[in-house]
């Protein structure tokens, strides 16, 4: 076992085993944090991260799940300034039929009127998840009938559905843009009483659409999947599901983002350009999230029941990803926790707490923090680049020291430019069940061919904290910019230019100097 200094204190790493490989699969190794490598690393914190209000950002990615109001599982004027204030741009809202029709041909849109215009006016851009059903013509249905699709029900059902949705699309024609159309249909939680099937999934989305564009020819119409790339997906659009889409949402839950990100994310973009050509369908990640905490037995299997910090690292991680891979829109799931009486097509469910908010005391969790950050860094002045980056962990573990190198070879960079700056968002993906300390041994190197990166910052997006990078070595060769003895995590941590991040670092002294930045 080797031991490593930082500071004055010593830490045993259990992990860095005799035979010299380095490993984090334990949690039991530290009971504190410990950075494995160069010990005079040394941060200079400067200020945080400026969170700001939807209303001050002109736009982004980025969305929060507002579902379930149809079944009236949280307050939602507890919550609208709350979610203002994360500068998130978009929320996922569900539609209710069975809410907004309790009489035969009689709609009452009032509930969703409000939440539609508390949102708008707070600078949050609702979408449609459109569903569920409606016991009135579905009378072997619960109450809710949530996942009960009017397709499965006969010519009265589908009649009184296809009145709805032009009742809907009328009303809210001018104020919401974006439909989703069902929910997770391949799935039997959400396609009841029948077995899931791609080709009704097909018929019941056209169908749903044209009456939607007949109201609102402008309208962008999505359909969506629980997970991704599965079998049903390609029947679907085998099916002629595609016809009318702007958008497919997947819904993608994992416990690692990483896992399988990359190669959905080409296969669906593959599957688009196959049996739509002629169409730019966007890709989104419509509903994805991680608990603060697991009920047993969890389809996710997770060995840990959560955590706030752990919910907040895959978070960041999911957004990053996705941004990075340039999807149309983000969703994390969801807004408030689910109550216990939670339930769907296949009855109650003890659920997982996925709220950034906590039902009952509305108390903020991690999350909420976490995703005001990445709002605030990943605006309408973040774009993804083709910026040739790489990192390597040779400071701390020389080449010619016999260790694996696994972790080397996993470690995510993500390039970006904001305000014409390079930005890098990196980290090791561990999984985030792991109370993973990290390390401070990472050289990033990267390609600045303009010469703009002078003075390097780090930001931390699990607290705001922003570092000054003085004690880091930078050199240049030619346009080669390397940067030495940086900390990585299991969590984004961005590298970038001061000047590419002022506007939102809030300094703790204005005096602080910037040699050659922008005035």
């Amino acid at each position: 076992m080797r031991k490593f200094i930082y500071g004055a204190r010593k830490y045993a790493v259990a992990a860095f085993i005799s035979c010299s490989c380095v490993s984090a699969y334990s949690q039991s190794y530290v009971t504190g944090p410990y950075f494995a490598g160069d010990a005079s690393v040394k941060l200079e914190e400067i200020g945080s991260l400026k969170i700001r209000p939807s209303d001050e950002i002109k736009s982004s990615r980025f969305s929060i799940g507002f579902e379930c109001l149809d079944r009236k599982y949280f307050d939602p004027d507890r919550v609208y300034d709350k979610i203002a204030k994360t500068g998130v741009k978009y929320a996922r809202c569900q539609t209710g039929w069975n809410r907004c029709e309790t009489q035969k041909g009689v709609y009452d849109f009032s509930w969703l009127d409000s939440v539609v215009d508390n949102l708008r006016s707070r600078g949050i851009e609702p979408w449609f998840n459109v569903g569920f059903g409606n016991k009135l013509y579905m009378p072997d249905a619960p109450d809710a009938a949530v996942g009960y699709c009017p397709i499965n029900y006969g010519d009265e059902a589908m009649k009184a559905w296809k009145d709805y949705i032009c009742a809907l699309a009328k009303h809210f024609k001018g104020r919401v843009f974006r439909y989703e159309l069902w929910n997770e249909p391949n799935i039997r939680n959400f396609w009841a009483p029948k077995k899931s099937d791609p080709k009704e999934y097909a018929k019941f989305v056209n169908i749903t659409a044209e009456e939607i564009l007949k109201q609102d020819p402008n309208a962008k119409i999505g359909a969506c999947v629980c997970g991704s790339m599965i079998e049903f997906t390609i029947d679907f659009f085998k099916e002629g599901g595609g016809k009318y889409l702007s958008f497919f949402a997947l819904h993608p839950y994992r416990t690692m983002s990483e896992m399988g990100h990359d190669a959905e994310t080409k296969a669906m973009r593959a599957v688009f350009k196959k049996y739509e050509p002629d169409k730019n369908i966007e890709l989104w990640n419509g509903e994805s999230g991680f608990g603060s905490y697991f009920p047993a037995k969890h389809f996710l299997k997770t060995w840990h029941r959560g955590s706030e910090e752990n919910q907040s690292k895959w978070l960041l991680r999911r957004f990053v990803l996705d941004r990075a891979a340039d999807y149309a829109m983000s969703s994390f799931f969801q807004c408030v926790d689910l109550p216990d009486s939670y339930s769907t097509a296949i009855g109650r469910q003890l659920p997982c707490k996925h709220g950034i908010i906590y039902n009952g005391d509305y108390k903020e969790k991690h999350a909420y923090y976490a995703l005001g950050r990445i709002c605030s860094i990943f605006d309408e002045h973040a774009k993804p680049a083709d910026i040739y980056a790489e990192g390597d962990l040779f400071d701390g573990f020389p080449q010619w020291q016999r260790v694996s190198r696994i972790t080397d070879a996993s470690i995510i960079i993500k390039p970006f430019t904001r305000k014409g700056y390079p930005l890098f968002a990196y980290w090791i993906p561990e999984d985030p069940q792991f109370d993973y300390a990290g390390l401070n041994a990472f050289r990033l190197s990267f390609l600045d061919s303009d010469e703009l990166t002078k003075n390097p910052v780090l930001i931390d997006m699990m607290t705001g904290r922003v570092f000054k990078c003085t004690s880091f070595s930078v050199s240049k060769g030619g346009a080669t910019i390397k940067v030495s003895k940086l900390p990585i995590l299991n969590y984004p941590l961005v590298l970038a230019d001061f000047d590419a991040v002022k506007d939102i670092v809030l300094l703790n002294d204005s005096n602080i100097d910037f040699p050659g930045a922008k005035k």
